[in-house]
């Protein structure tokens, strides 16, 4: 009896210190996988911070080093650069997948806007007359290319587009806007206001480029059997053969963005400008505009912003360029739904149509106006005829005596 109480205690114990090993080695497996999964994350995340960092501390000490340099004061005629950065940027870790992390977005695509137009030949002769022999106009009426060399040895792909664009790869923001004071020569009816944007980019190397595994999850519908560039999440890859078509549709959709930003910047100001007008109506305090000509004014500024967004440019359609070409199509249409164009455009247009309502709300305040000042003017007219005619009523009806018997009235008067 002892022998088998015994030897049940020896098999308990034996079971407990075999269950205690089990779970000491799976939660060392458990930490080790934990450390696999996360120290990549870490160090790109890691790599990534000192990029940005890096990329920070050059940029302001290119704009110190402008600074100081220059021999001219900033004046108010020259124009201002607004620049809009994204705010949904994503970890480097996430930029590509699991196999490509050693990857980095560590450079900036910039679009910058300056004009409404641009000048291309023009743009080809400056360029020329830099040094830049091998500037060429890559699309015809569209975009002009230069492979514009840095300082550090390396070329950034330059593209200047008709619509009053210039969107540079790999140089930075205020190289690109040194550039467009280059080309300020070749600007048609340029702007007051700049208004620029980036994005990151990353460029794979040819062999990556032919990896069906850099189209996982939701990109796969923008990424095509023959193995264009596409977006990831904010960030732009670059692959495939032909690059330099690929890079002019993102251009071109960055563009559109700036563009349609430097509308958004009018609308706020004649938002501004038009703003007193609605207090006014709503405290029912007397309205400012007595002359039509402000009217106008007003009338034909809004009609030139609904030009400029709806009739003379390209924004809230897809250029002509990208009908006969599926895959640039798909390129711009991506990039174009991740800067929400469409929603923005919306917006803009239900802005446009409240400023037509208070214009039209001022037209008919004019008019008013006007109105009741011609129905004063006709009432004081008539009160003037009614006051001569009864002059000539009374010249005609009433006899007054003359002045010789007035005379001999006065005399008799003082006889008695």
């Amino acid at each position: 009896m002892l022998q088998r109480i015994a030897l049940g205690a020896s098999l308990r114990c034996g079971r407990f210190a075999a269950a205690s090993c089990s779970r000491v080695s799976f939660g060392a497996r458990r930490s080790q996988d934990f450390t696999s999964i996360w120290q990549p994350t870490m160090l790109s995340l890691r790599s990534g911070y000192h990029a940005s960092a890096m990329r920070r501390q050059v940029a302001e000490t290119e704009v110190k080093s402008t600074t100081a340099g220059s021999d001219n004061p900033p004046t108010s005629r020259m124009p201002r650069t607004t620049t809009k950065q994204s705010l949904r940027r994503i970890a480097p870790s996430r930029i590509l997948p699991h196999s490509h992390q050693a990857l980095v977005a560590d450079k900036s695509c910039v679009a910058l806007t300056v004009a409404d137009l641009y000048d291309l030949p023009r743009a080809i002769e400056i360029f020329h007359q830099m040094g830049h022999l091998q500037a060429e106009i890559l699309l015809p009426h569209e975009a002009a290319y230069c492979a514009y060399p840095l300082p550090n040895g390396q070329k950034a792909d330059t593209f200047v587009l008709s619509n009053g664009s210039i969107v540079t790869f790999g140089m930075p923001e205020l190289s690109t806007i040194q550039l467009a004071d280059e080309l300020r020569a070749a600007e048609i009816r340029p702007y007051a206001v700049r208004e620029s944007e980036d994005m990151d980019y990353v460029e794979l190397p040819l062999e990556d480029g032919q990896d069906e595994e850099l189209a996982n999850g939701k990109e796969k519908e923008y990424y095509n059997i023959k193995k264009r560039s596409y977006m990831y999440g904010d960030v732009i890859v670059i692959c495939g053969q032909d690059r330099l078509l690929d890079k002019v549709a993102f251009a071109s959709g960055l563009a559109r963005s700036t563009k349609l930003a430097v509308i958004e910047e009018s609308l706020e100001k004649y938002l501004e400008s038009v703003r007193d007008i609605t207090d006014r109506l709503a405290t029912g305090r007397k309205l400012p505009v007595h002359d039509g000509r402000e009217v106008l004014k007003k009338t034909g500024e809004l009609l030139a912003l609904r030009g400029n967004l709806n009739l003379y440019s390209e924004l809230t359609e897809t250029p002509d360029l990208y009908w006969s070409e599926p895959e640039l199509e798909t390129i711009y249409r991506v990039i174009s739904k991740n800067l929400d164009i469409a929603p923005r455009i919306a917006i803009l247009n239900k802005k446009l149509d409240y400023v037509s309502e208070v214009v039209s709300i001022l037209k008919a305040h004019l008019s008013e106006e006007k109105g009741v000042r011609l129905e004063w003017m006709i009432i004081v007219l008539i009160m003037v005829e009614v006051c001569f005619e009864t002059v000539h009523f009374v010249a005609r009806y009433v006899e007054f005596p003359s002045k010789e018997e007035d005379s001999e009235v006065k005399k008799s008067v003082v006889q008695e």
